[in-house]
């Protein structure tokens, strides 16, 4: 019976170089947490010029509140007095943004009322301002895959 062989030569070098990459970027998801930051950012802004919609509107001002506010502050919206709050939460400047290579924390701490309005008091309701987005992990994680398998990435236009 005749015998037919067939040699077959690989290089594997380029395979290696391109999974080394993805191991590397797997050691640091910083950049794709930076776009999850300024995902947040416009969220953030938009849910604050619509009063709350993102999640689910805010309560309006008890009717007290609201007289004084528009005596001292005419014209100011819900949760805008100084417009510290919202310039924080626009710009992130103030707010403790802390990005590292596997994940990242945001928390208004300079802004002393920001946790009253996030979580309400028991004579304030809650206002929440800071949220994660809806369909955001699914989205994250497919960010996540494709800076792995390609490197850097950059956000669409929400």
């Amino acid at each position: 019976m005749a015998r037919m062989d067939l040699e077959v030569d690989w290089d594997a070098d380029e395979a290696h170089d391109k999974l080394d990459r993805i191991k590397k970027r797997g050691r640091n998801f910083k950049p794709v947490m930076e776009d999850v930051r300024d995902e947040l950012r416009k969220a953030w802004t938009s849910n604050f010029t619509s009063n709350g919609l993102a999640v689910g509107g805010w309560a309006p001002l008890d009717a007290e509140y609201a007289s004084w506010k528009a005596v001292h502050f005419p014209g100011a919206t819900p949760l805008i007095q100084t417009g510290n709050l919202f310039k924080s939460v626009a710009s992130l400047r103030g707010v403790e943004v802390d990005l590292d290579r596997h994940g990242a924390r945001f928390s208004l701490a300079d802004v002393r009322v920001a946790k009253f309005h996030q979580y309400g008091t028991t004579r304030m309701p809650k206002r929440e301002i800071m949220f994660e987005p809806a369909g955001a992990e699914h989205r994250w994680a497919e960010w996540m895959k494709d800076y792995l398998q390609r490197g850097r990435n950059k956000i669409e236009d929400m």
